[in-house]
């Protein structure tokens, strides 16, 4: 996704990024403060050189001399430790806001619906929340003191040789527009390299998180050598795209360099005349050609630090965007910790997940808290749906949702996804233990509810056979552990959030069917008792339950037990037909 500002520089998103540093005010212009006193003491060391060889040497003064040689080195050693405190501290300023706002963001984009996750890759996200973050830093610890350093020194340099003599400073400085003009130019193109550098990186990071997480589809249909050739053209594009970069750095510090020269030999050539005519002295040309080398110096470094300023605003603009984008779950709120009891109650919902693509059409259902539903029918009916809407993932278009006789919107996020346990067919497990998968960290639940709650689901067995057993690390996404175990797992953490409500979306599509025994005794356990939402793919998990709803192009077709459904000779039959034949 192409970020590309059209201005050279926002000053807007600048005033905003500046604002971060609020908290840090008192450090940052502590940091501001050593920046011109550096500036301002950078003259010092030419002149104690111009004193040496005009006033001390020709007047044999040499305990001056001394003196001032080692004052040149103090001199020179105080700059040395004023540049080391000063970069250190504003490089600690410039760590502590990227921390503030990277921890703001992931905030931030943790409240998101997921139906905004579904339409971005996550390697873009990624990218918002590492590399253009660390670009903001460069503009607190790099960019903005580094150019007031620069433009401070320059006129203060500038300012110094107009008054030591003005016909000189006149002449030396003639290649200065020159300068000026290449530096724009220079500018310009490393702003463009930047933006799609990127670009790059943001597809890079999305092609490689894509394909490491699907990689067993890409081995699976011979597909390395294309996805190979894919990931080369990216690959050559963002190498491109340095390349482009590079080249104008290696243009321009030889354009520096040449002009710093041409200067030089303007000093040369007017202070020879000037000293043949005893108007300039040896001091005062060493004094000179120290400032030329001083001048272009922050001349050249000033080019580079507002790329690196122009760039963290680039970087910035899109951190904001991400930060201004509005897609989390509102709640009113006005009923927070109201206790669930179950009922569930959907009226005409419509809703869809794309415009004029509806998947729930004028949806209606009354659930009492305690019975046991199930949802069968065609995929595409809308049956995963309902668990998405009821976990407020998704809100509804129109029509209502209430719980309890409330609508879903009056409960704080929190508080009702924490009355509802959901079990999913794709279980997702972090890369870490046992237990701290099933608590995620609540302190509230000790390791004996674990493995009281793990014992009545029947995970309990293959868990005491692992090494270290609820330390057992499941590494990324539970990869150490078979399909059935995982559910097993998801079942424990569903039962350990003592829910009002159950969902358990297509449990036991994925599983065999020595795991699915297993995962029937764990529902059992986990629905006795609450309002329960089973969404099956296999027909025999669910003829126990209270009724069995046949969703079919978004709407009710039929309902009840699995004995009344089969009567009815319906579309029921006809998937329980199918069911059995497998």
């Amino acid at each position: 996704m192409s970020t590309k500002s059209g201005k050279a520089f926002d000053l807007g998103i600048f005033t905003r990024l500046y604002s971060r540093s609020k908290p840090y005010r008192g450090s940052f212009y502590f940091t501001a403060f050593l920046v011109f006193f550096l500036s301002i003491i950078t003259i010092i060391r030419p002149e104690q050189m111009r004193i040496m060889l005009d006033e001390q040497i020709p007047n044999g003064d040499y305990t001056g001399v001394r003196n001032t040689a080692i004052a040149f080195v103090l001199v020179l050693l105080g700059e040395s430790l004023i540049q080391f405190y000063q970069t250190y501290i504003a490089n600690k300023i410039a760590q502590k806001i990227t921390l503030d706002l990277r921890s703001e963001l992931y905030e931030h984009t943790v409240k998101f619906k997921l139906g905004y996750f579904d339409k971005t890759p996550v390697g873009q996200l990624v990218t918002r929340h590492i590399s253009d973050i660390d670009g903001i830093a460069e503009v607190f610890s790099v960019g903005v003191l580094d150019i007031a350093r620069d433009i401070l020194k320059l006129l203060v340099i500038i300012g110094f040789m107009f008054y030591t003599d003005w016909k000189m400073t006149l002449i030396v400085v003639l290649p200065i527009p020159l300068l000026l003009y290449a530096t724009r130019i220079f500018q310009q193109a490393v702003k463009s390299s930047f933006n799609d550098v990127r670009n790059e990186v943001a597809r890079i990071n999305v092609f490689i998180q894509e394909h490491v997480t699907g990689m067993s589809i890409v081995q699976l249909f011979h597909r390395e050598k294309q996805e190979e050739k894919k990931f080369d053209q990216i690959n050559k594009e963002h190498r491109n795209a340095h390349i482009r970069g590079i080249w104008a750095y290696s243009i321009f510090f030889p354009v520096v360099e040449l002009l710093s020269a041409l200067s030089v030999a303007l000093l040369l050539w007017w202070g020879v005349k000037s000293a043949l005519h005893f108007e300039m002295s040896a001091g005062e040309m060493l004094e000179f050609s120290m400032f030329i080398t001083m001048m272009y110096r922050p001349i050249r470094q000033m080019a580079d630090n507002f790329n690196v300023l122009q760039m963290g605003v680039v970087n910035a603009e899109r951190v904001f965007g991400l930060l201004d984008t509005e897609q989390s779950q509102s709640a009113r709120e006005t009923h927070r910790e109201v206790p669930i009891k179950g009922d569930i109650s959907f009226k005409e919902v419509q809703f869809s997940y794309v415009p004029d693509q509806v998947i729930l059409n004028g949806f209606s259902l009354d659930i009492k808290a305690g019975e046991m539903v199930a949802f069968v029918g065609p995929t595409g009916a809308g049956k995963s749906t309902i668990a998405g809407l009821l976990n407020r993932f998704y809100d509804i278009q129109s029509g209502s949702l209430t719980i309890d006789g409330l609508p879903i919107q009056d409960y704080s996020l929190h508080h009702l996804r924490s009355q509802i346990g959901l079990v999913l067919q794709d279980v997702f497990l972090f890369s870490d233990s046992i237990k701290n998968n099933l608590t995620l960290y609540r302190e509230d639940i000790s390791l004996d509810q674990v493995k009281q709650a793990a014992q009545l689901v029947g995970a309990d067995e293959f868990i005491e056979r692992l090494p270290g057993t609820y330390d057992f690390d499941v590494k990324e996404r539970g990869g150490m552990l078979s399909v059935g175990q995982r559910q097993l797992l998801s079942f424990v953490r569903a039962y350990l959030q003592n829910p009002s409500i159950v969902v358990l979306d297509e449990a036991t599509s994925s599983v065999d069917t020595e795991s699915e025994l297993l995962i029937s005794k764990a529902t059992e356990q986990l629905t006795k008792g609450r309002t329960s939402l089973v969404i099956a793919h296999r027909l025999s998990t669910i003829q126990k339950a209270d009724r069995i709803l046949v969703m079919d192009k978004g709407r009710l077709a039929e309902m009840g037990t699995h004995q009344e459904l089969l009567a009815k000779n319906g579309l029921y039959k006809k998937l329980y037909d199918v069911s059995i034949q497998r």
